[in-house]
């Protein structure tokens, strides 16, 4: 993935004076504080930017997402607000304003002369989605499927500082040509820290992500309480560059 000047992280932050104009002219109701929240939302800078490795992205199609999603879930994420890229023509913003998480899916190519933005919201107090009916069901089932991804599954991230680039080509080497820091996230599912034998150690209590139902097909939020383990331990680790 090359992020440079065409890619859409760019091409939004170039153009968020223009976009911020063409919304508050089709809301006839626009008022000085959807002013400021939206200059919040779409502040870039201020937004940790999120890259999926091959691996990770080979494996969301397994992560199912129902039609009635229970948003309880979502109170429970680790990131209150971001920057998904899904490749260089389309990225996820979020946004966590008074307990409802607003979400713009971009879209651009300047080879074709096309760029679309679609807003919905997740009400996480009423536990229901906000969707307009134009907007496609992948469209928002690809971003809770990045979400969960991110937030509730054991990952490996790799921050790649601007103008660096990282990764091999089976890997999927991200080439970051802009200004900002950007972070890899890649698959830890089948990796572990070894221990040597005869040893514990404690494992922390946290939230996970369950399965079940039919199929095991339904995410369920689950606390996990802490315990001894031994031996190995599967790996949630960061790597800093």
């Amino acid at each position: 993935m090359k992020l440079g000047e065409d890619s859409s992280l760019e091409i939004l932050r170039k153009s968020k004076g223009k976009l911020v104009q063409s919304l508050r002219e089709k809301s006839p109701d626009w008022s000085d504080s959807d002013d400021n929240e939206i200059n919040l939302f779409l502040d870039i800078n201020a937004k940790k930017k999120y890259v999926f490795s091959n691996s990770v992205i080979d494996t969301l199609h397994t992560i199912k997402v129902q039609d009635e999603f229970d948003c309880n879930i979502l109170k429970e994420r680790k990131s209150s607000n971001g920057i998904i890229i899904v490749d260089s023509t389309e990225l996820y913003i979020f946004q966590e304003v008074n307990e409802k998480l607003k979400v713009m899916n971009f879209t651009v190519s300047l080879k074709d002369n096309y760029s679309d933005l679609k807003i919905f919201t997740f009400n996480l107090n009423d536990n229901e989605k906000i969707i307009a009916e134009d907007i496609e069901t992948e469209v928002w089932k690809k971003f809770l499927r990045c979400l969960i991804y991110l937030d509730f599954l054991p990952t490996e991230i790799i921050y790649i500082n601007p103008k660096e680039k990282f990764g091999t080509r089976k890997q999927g080497k991200v080439i970051n040509q802009t200004d900002h820091k950007v972070i890899l996230v890649t698959k830890a599912w089948n990796q572990e820290y070894k221990t040597k034998p005869n040893t514990t150690f404690y494992s922390k209590p946290h939230w996970g992500i369950r399965w079940s139902g039919v199929g095991r097909t339904i995410p369920k939020v689950t606390f996990i309480k802490g315990s001894l383990k031994e031996l190995n331990k599967p790996a949630e680790k960061e790597t800093k560059r």
